[in-house]
């Protein structure tokens, strides 16, 4: 009963976050199409609001990528993933409406490495939610991680004033980039359209267990498979593959 009371939690966490994400967005779309349409010239005005459009729809991607990994295994980060988007978003809204030229220089840093980690964990978190099941790809999906994590610590160095950095700098943010985007799109592909390395197994369940199974996968955004995986794991104390 605890570990359904933890999940239903959870999902209540996602739908929420998701309810947000929309509203949000949908506000700041209708400002922004006002102020295409508004009569009168474009002005300062309608600048601030079709940039506060952007960066509500550029906080609401980031979003929707770290709730795949909400209500799952690694929910702890979907949510940290998006309290650092909705971070982001704040600080693009006070570059966006504050007074341009009084501006200090170290709030636009602030504000590119927050982006940076937005977007590095809104991969992390698409990796850990579509992949995070099997562990056979734990090795590819982990070494992607931490090759995540160095890109950012490189591109936040160049952010933050590194002066005047080598070559070899650029060469090796080049390859780990690379290579991070390698295993990004190895991990996901092979977690979404992968095949399972175990033998299949076909069993007929009841309508009720269906019914609540297929409820489950539609409130948490997962296969009705990974959803039977998982709760059959739980039941026999074994790792989901």
């Amino acid at each position: 009963m605890v570990g359904m009371d933890t999940r239903a939690a959870k999902t209540d966490v996602r739908r929420a976050v998701l309810a947000v994400t929309i509203s949000s967005f949908s506000i700041a779309a209708l400002m922004g199409i006002g102020a295409l349409l508004g009569a009168g010239g474009f002005g300062e005005t309608s600048v601030r609001v079709l940039l506060t459009t952007v960066v509500a729809g550029c906080a609401s991607v980031v979003t929707l990528c770290c709730l795949v990994a909400v209500a799952g295994r690694f929910h702890a980060v979907g949510v940290a993933g998006f309290l650092l988007a909705l971070v982001t978003a704040g600080l693009g809204l006070v570059l966006v409406w504050g007074p341009w030229e009084d501006l200090d220089e170290s709030l636009y840093q602030t504000f590119g490495v927050a982006i940076a980690a937005s977007l590095t964990m809104a991969q992390i978190c698409l990796m850990l939610g579509l992949a995070g099941g099997r562990r056979s790809l734990a090795p590819v999906m982990w070494t992607t991680v931490g090759l995540a994590l160095f890109v950012f610590s490189m591109v936040s160095t160049l952010i933050t004033g590194y002066d005047d950095p080598s070559d070899g700098f650029f060469r090796g943010l080049g390859i780990i980039a690379i290579l991070d985007v390698l295993g990004t799109l190895v991990t996901i592909a092979v977690g979404v359209f992968g095949r399972g390395e175990n033998t299949a197994l076909t069993i007929t369940i009841s309508s009720a267990v269906a019914s609540r199974v297929q409820a489950e996968s539609a409130d948490t955004g997962r296969p009705v498979r990974q959803v039977v995986d998982e709760a059959l794991a739980r039941y026999f104390d074994v790792p989901v593959d």
